[in-house]
């Protein structure tokens, strides 16, 4: 049976994941979604002679494209996103600013660093990069407050997690119906942490498709060939670790049907616990679970 082929333009964007957004589009279980993306500056700076300033505009920061409903989805079911592939644009942006990231106080005036992609390379002042495609912002709509894109939680969100590539599978728990799920800020290459604010923020083209599992999750989780990554989003780096670490021990007992105790020893010696992000409103954590060891 052939899958359907919807598309959605980077026109079509939110700047908050909310249960009161319809969404744009309606797509089947099984159905293939191409996706434009918007930058998360929403294109508004494409020069080095510009910067995020006093007048830039905060409400249009992370756009997601969405949001896209699915049928059948539920509240308490899991939407599963197999990322298919990532096509990023020719030119990208990197940015910071005083106060961004943890030692902000360096930057004495906003500054803009201008990205040339070329052949699956960036060029960064002469550097030559490979680039690692990745998505910053995925998720669904929350059961009832409403989220700016800019910031992670239980529903994804802005997440800026390396693992979310293509050929992974992003697991996000359903609040209402039709799930109206959403994503951008693609970065064409980002450092575990985004330690300045920013990655290479670019436009893009990304193709995915959607499955239901009729049972819940606990927040968002990350699934390749070799893996499955545990994420968890919290105002303190040490809550975030407490709750990446929870819901990682959790699943391995639970996989393995031993002890929760015995899981935390597994988790201690197989187990590496990364930072993805520390600029967000809140921190993002995750906990990379090897395959071989369930």
């Amino acid at each position: 049976m052939n899958r359907l082929i919807h598309k959605i333009g980077r026109d079509r964007a939110i700047y908050e994941m909310s249960p009161a957004n319809g969404p744009a589009i309606e797509v089947s279980p099984g159905d293939t979604i191409i996706v434009e993306t918007e930058d998360c500056f929403s294109h508004a700076i494409v020069s080095e002679l510009q910067t995020v300033g006093s007048d830039f505009d905060f409400s249009h920061i992370n756009p997601a494209t969405g949001p896209i409903g699915v049928r059948g989805a539920l509240p308490g079911d899991t939407l599963i996103v197999n990322i298919e592939s990532i096509e990023v644009d020719e030119k990208g942006v990197v940015e910071t600013c005083p106060g961004w990231g943890p030692i902000g106080e360096i930057v004495r005036e906003c500054v803009t660093e201008m990205v040339a992609i070329r052949d699956d390379h960036a060029s960064f002042r002469g550097t030559r990069l490979a680039i690692k495609p990745m998505i910053g912002v995925i998720g669904t709509a929350p059961a009832k407050e409403s989220i700016s894109c800019g910031t992670p939680g239980f529903h994804g969100g802005n997440l800026d997690t390396n693992d979310i590539c293509a050929g992974s599978k992003v697991f996000l728990p359903v609040f209402v119906e039709g799930a109206n799920l959403a994503l951008g800020d693609v970065h064409a290459r980002m450092g575990n942490g985004e330690i300045c604010g920013t990655g290479i923020e670019i436009r893009a083209t990304v193709r995915i498709s959607v499955k239901l599992d009729r049972s819940s999750i606990d927040g968002p989780m990350v699934e390749n060939d070799n893996a499955f990554y545990m994420l968890y989003s919290a105002k303190t780096f040490d809550d975030a670790t407490r709750g990446a670490v929870e819901r990682a021990v959790r699943f391995i007992a639970d996989r393995k049907s031993i002890p929760q105790p015995v899981a935390y020893m597994l988790a201690s010696v197989t187990c590496d616990l990364t930072v993805s992000q520390i600029v967000n409103p809140l921190v993002t954590v995750r906990v990379k679970i090897p395959k071989e060891i369930l």
